[in-house]
């Protein structure tokens, strides 16, 4: 019998889930979904658009799956609202082609950081909370200097090799610290931690003390983003010069020191496909 494919568009606080990727005895987002999937007799892979990692919170994360059953999508949608936790929510849901995969057919993907010191009680939850004692000791009251910021964030621009930033393990296969990793293709036992990022900007209301860092590119290695934010945080504090990034680039052989950004302030904003496979996407909203 022929697969049918189907695609959701989820949003989920993150505060309340270990991440997106199942994990035993954990709260995930797959394992929610999974869950609320058997209840209607569907057990099938879950493709996601981003593997979020603990406390990250997302505003469109895109999940394809395929199985059997003819499904009807407001149906679906409702069954797997009626099921999940409220932190988890499914936008909409969609038939597609079978050739459309969440990850592999995305173009793009957009991080939005929310960083304050402090930020506003209504984002508290959602934004990295200035002064940090646990990642920069000693500094009481933190002057984020967001030109510095916005010098050391330009340096990520274009296509690099990403794993300097990168947590070991997952995508970036080769262990740091031996042999550097050129640009690969798929291979094998490895895959390729060169990156193209197109936006990276730093946005901030006038005296407010509240920055948006925003970041958008093809893909995103694990931890990539966070650690992007908390080398950005550290120049901007005064804590290193914004040419920290420029060497971090520079030999991605050297596993990642730096500080690295809390889950909570990072939200996945957005996923981009040449065709939007959801109908409030085709109609601009």
């Amino acid at each position: 019998m022929e697969r049918r494919r189907y695609a959701l568009r989820l949003a989920y606080t993150g505060h309340s889930f270990r991440g997106f990727q199942r994990q035993p005895g954990l709260i995930t987002v797959q394992g929610c979904l999974e869950a609320a999937l058997a209840h209607i007799g569907i057990r099938a892979p879950l493709e996601p658009a981003a593997r979020t990692d603990a406390g990250v919170h997302a505003l469109e994360q895109v999940v394809t799956f395929a199985t059997r059953s003819a499904l009807e999508v407001c149906g679906l949608r409702a069954a797997i609202n009626a099921a999940t936790p409220g932190d988890l929510l499914c936008l909409e849901a969609a038939p597609v082609p079978a050739s459309f995969h969440a990850r592999a057919s995305a173009r793009g993907r957009t991080y939005v950081y929310l960083v304050g010191w402090p930020p506003p009680a209504e984002v508290l939850g959602y934004a990295w909370s200035l002064p940090d004692p646990r990642a920069f000791p000693g500094l009481d009251a933190p002057h984020l200097d967001l030109d510095r910021a916005r010098d050391a964030l330009a340096r990520v621009l274009g296509e690099h090799d990403f794993r300097g930033f990168a947590r070991p393990g997952g995508q970036t296969a080769r262990r740091a610290g031996r042999v550097p990793a050129p640009r690969f293709e798929s291979r094998r036992g490895c895959r390729s931690t060169v990156r193209r990022i197109t936006r990276a900007e730093v946005v901030s209301a006038r005296d407010a003390s509240l920055a948006a860092v925003i970041l958008e590119g093809s893909g995103f290695l694990r931890a990539m983003a966070r650690n992007i934010v908390g080398t950005i945080v550290t120049v901007a504090v005064g804590a290193a010069a914004p040419e920290r990034v420029s060497e971090i680039l520079g030999d991605p052989s050297k596993r990642y020191a730096g500080v690295r950004a809390p889950g909570w302030g990072l939200t996945l904003a957005a996923v981009d496909y040449p065709s939007p496979p959801f109908r409030s996407r085709l109609l601009g909203f």
